[in-house]
């Protein structure tokens, strides 16, 4: 090989390696219109959904995606300091229940599943998360919103994300609001946030218990 063209190839095996190397420590969103919404590994822009895991990354087209945001719980029962403390032995009998909620972020579209959870008791604030970087997806990919069910539309979760610091008038205000709780377990679930004090009830009785808990220097979320 003659020294000329072997130069030539030299300089273009650079050139494919500054190519690569730039691919690799590039932000996943340099060639797209911009990034207007970042979500665990989600960069939104206005023409594509770009997909990171790990040196993973995938690109999906907004036209026929649609986003949206569920909730699921799990029930768990434990013994807990202030009972054994109230209740002694009985506390055996008397276990806390808790409800550890987790939000999902679905999207789906022509060839595209993509979901991500996110803990409620780690990330308070990660519903509203969802849902803004949801309802952005579907403005970007003019999906609109979700159409609510009937269910869904009359009934919610009310959920106390924060107690602040009035932590007396919020328990009784929870006392109020969930007929028949405890001095204990509402302590328990104001010390506790988030906790979801009611499940599934008509949204005139979740207005209410969100006006309740809020006057005592709550915030409230309905689900």
């Amino acid at each position: 090989m003659s020294p000329p063209l072997a130069v030539v190839v030299i300089l273009f095996a650079l050139f494919l390696c500054a190519v690569a190397v730039k691919r690799l420590f590039a932000n996943p969103a340099d060639d797209t219109d911009g990034v207007v919404g970042i979500h665990q590994g989600l960069h939104l822009t206005e023409s594509v959904l770009v997909e990171t895991s790990g040196a993973t990354v995938l690109r999906h087209p907004l036209h026929g995606l649609s986003a949206r945001v569920e909730t699921r719980y799990e029930r768990s029962d434990r013994v807990t300091v202030p009972r054994v403390l109230f209740l002694g032995v009985l506390a055996l009998a008397a276990r806390k229940k808790e409800y550890d909620g987790e939000v999902l972020l679905i999207i789906e579209g022509p060839e595209t599943a993509i979901i991500r959870a996110a803990g409620l008791r780690k990330n308070p604030r990660a519903m509203r998360e969802a849902r803004e970087f949801a309802d952005l997806l579907n403005e970007q990919a003019g999906a609109g919103p979700k159409p609510a069910t009937a269910k869904s539309a009359q009934r919610f979760d009310v959920a106390l994300l924060d107690a602040g610091g009035q932590q007396v008038d919020v328990v009784r205000a929870v006392r109020r609001v969930v007929r028949g709780l405890g001095v204990v377990d509402a302590r328990e679930l104001v010390t506790g946030t988030p906790s979801i004090l009611l499940q599934q009830v008509p949204a005139r009785q979740a207005e209410v218990a969100r006006r309740e808990l809020e006057s005592a220097g709550a915030t409230v979320e309905l689900w």
